[in-house]
């Protein structure tokens, strides 16, 4: 038997009070009588100093404390283990994260979890209903409150897992803001327990109904790669992989090195204890742009972290223009001294001028239109249908960074800056303001239309900025944030995830091809593009189509390592109610259910109620 609710254990307190209500005297009342002779004994009763009498066999008082009982109980709200949904109304939610894609047996979790819930949902009698949730990336209501069983039965087959992590977390809470909202409702989760486990601390503790938690899956064996990365080396490229191992016994088994052909370039084997992880290094690989690592382990229960792609980044040359009417010598040494960067002086820039640059930079002027590329704006002076520029304002405050975590001003000491001066400038989306003096904005950056663009808005000339060890470090980190495609790989991203990938500027046409070999046109425009990582894992390849030719570039999608972690957890909802357990699909199908017993107790309660009314009218 299970207790839902026994925080109203309190409610115990009326049973004492009861007792002590009849420990204390009767009040009487006053009479006249012709004698006192057979009152005597009565009388010496009340003329007792003590406020209490002796505790007498009474009905009343045992049906008085039988009524308690039965209301204490209530609210306690007991429950029976039962077989089958006993709640009117279900939520059924159905975990679909990356590790219900492990094995159990010839089947998957996710096999076994949509099995059990069409054992739940043919389990449905007359007047109950079903909500059916999936738990992946985010809570998805399938339907609400169906009694239809086919369409319930057609909606399971149709779930997946996806090789990501489930939102947990927002599946529970959206579990019990149903489930509370609609009297005599359930909530079961089906699923191995992965996922974020901040429920178990109060996360979710709206819903105190019944809760049963159907977990799916027991093994635990599992091993998957946590790195693999390559770089240049003196002769060809060298590797770096590291075998990450889940398990509770030791693994074994072979890694092998493949190039963007799946040619053979090196194999080996590996051995870890439980729990622990092995790393593996390779040298004198032949250039590829890409390499595939694979592992083969003698047991493993997930196959899906088994293979993880390597792209090699090698820096290369950007092209930058620096377009300074009075020229300034700070700028142009440090620029060259700076980042990967073929850096062109201009002058003034003609309206002809229309050839893509990876950075521009405008010292002491302001272009009409935002040219194809990153921009670094220095001492703005007039207003543009970009710019909101509202003139130049003295400074008497010393300069301090809004926020020292920016990656902009890592290591940039602001303290021995002085600024005479700086452009006052009007509200822009998409800028956030870095370093202010007072309420004057000195440093921003952010994206406009797509590109990168950091505005510096005090003149170099009218502050001793240039004289500070923070110059050069500051342009270190403006320069490689705004020229991203020579400072750093796209990277590798998740499912789900929101990957910001660097646009090369002057692009006439640009391709995305997936893994399974589609191919996508990208219309993003700018030099920075927000891609919502789809769920295919794998080798990605961007192609875009210069005036020079075609460059690709490359960047990977893999598991997270979170979900490499297979072993079946506990779920909770909240701190009052328990979660049930089974062992594994088949059992979990049959896994007895709750039902509470309150309204029985309550009934019982006013049923003796009723009796003791009886007996209070007879003068027992």
């Amino acid at each position: 038997m299970q207790w839902m609710a026994l925080g109203n254990m309190w409610f115990a307190l009326i049973i004492p009070a009861i007792i002590v209500l009849y420990l204390l005297k009767r009040k009487v009342e006053d009479r006249v009588v012709p004698s006192t002779l057979l009152w005597q004994r009565t009388l010496q009763n009340w003329e007792a100093v003590r406020p209490w009498e002796k505790l007498r066999r009474n009905l009343l008082l045992l049906l008085q404390l039988l009524i308690a009982c039965f209301l204490l109980l209530a609210l306690l709200r007991p429950a029976v283990p039962t077989d089958g949904i006993s709640t009117d109304h279900t939520v059924l939610v159905v975990d679909t994260s990356g590790s219900m894609l492990a094995k159990e047996g010839e089947e998957t979790r996710i096999d076994r979890a949509i099995q059990a819930a069409q054992g739940l949902v043919e389990q449905l009698g007359s007047g109950q209903t079903m909500t059916l949730i999936e738990a992946g990336r985010e809570p998805n209501v399938l339907f609400s409150k169906s009694e239809d069983k086919q369409e319930l039965t057609q909606a399971l087959q149709k779930l997946t897992a996806f090789p990501g992590a489930a939102d947990t977390t927002a599946a529970l809470s959206l579990a019990g803001a149903i489930a509370a909202n609609e009297p005599g409702s359930g909530v079961v989760w089906i699923g191995d327990g992965s996922g974020d486990h901040k429920v178990e601390s109060g996360g979710v503790s709206a819903f105190s109904g019944s809760f049963r938690f159907m977990q799916i899956g027991r093994t635990r064996e599992n091993a998957a790669i946590g790195v693999f990365v390559t770089q240049p080396a003196d002769k060809g490229m060298e590797g770096l992989l590291r075998i990450d191992h889940y398990g509770s016994q030791s693994s074994r088994g072979q890694v092998t090195i493949y190039d963007g052909d799946s040619k053979l370039l090196d194999t080996g084997s590996f051995s870890m204890e439980a729990g622990g992880s092995y790393t593996v290094s390779f040298s004198s690989l032949p250039a590829s742009p890409v390499y595939r690592a694979v592992i083969e382990p003698e047991q493993d229960g997930l196959a899906e972290d088994n293979e993880m792609w390597s792209v090699p980044f090698a820096a290369g040359k950007g092209k930058a223009v620096l377009l300074s009417p009075e020229g300034n010598r700070f700028l142009h040494q440090v620029l060259q001294t700076v980042g990967r960067l073929e850096v062109e002086t201009l002058q003034q820039m003609s309206q002809q001028q229309t050839e893509a640059r990876d950075l521009w930079v405008f010292d002491g002027m302001v272009p009409d239109k935002l040219p194809d590329g990153n921009i670094l704006l220095i001492a703005p002076d007039r207003k543009t249908e970009w710019l909101p520029y509202a003139g130049v304002k003295e400074l008497d405050q010393q300069p301090k960074a809004v926020s020292d975590d920016d990656a902009l001003l890592n290591y940039v000491d602001w303290g021995e800056v002085h600024v005479a001066s700086s452009a006052e400038l009007g509200e822009m989306p998409g800028l956030k303001a870095l370093v202010r003096s007072g309420e004057t904005d000195l440093v921003r950056a952010g994206i406009i239309d797509g590109r990168r663009i950091v505005i510096i808005g005090f003149d170099l000339h009218a502050s001793d900025l240039p004289l500070r060890p923070a110059f050069p470090i500051l342009m270190q980190n403006v320069v490689t944030w705004l020229s991203p495609t020579q400072s750093a790989p796209i990277g590798s991203a998740h499912p789900g995830e929101l990957l910001s990938i660097p646009l090369t500027p002057g692009v006439s046409e640009r391709l995305l091809t997936s893994p399974n070999g589609l191919r996508k046109p990208i219309t993003g425009e700018g030099t920075n593009w927000a891609m919502q990582v789809p769920d295919q894992l794998g080798l990605y390849r961007l192609d875009e189509t210069l005036d020079t030719g075609q460059q690709s570039r490359y960047f990977t999608v893999q598991m997270s390592e979170s979900e490499s972690d297979i072993t079946p957890k506990m779920q909770r909802m909240g701190t009052d109610s328990q979660a049930g357990r089974s062992e594994g699909g088949e059992k979990a199908a049959s896994t007895v259910g709750t039902k509470e017993l309150t309204y029985w107790l309550a009934a019982l309660a006013l049923l003796v109620l009723f009796v003791e009314w009886r007996v209070y009218q007879r003068g027992y």
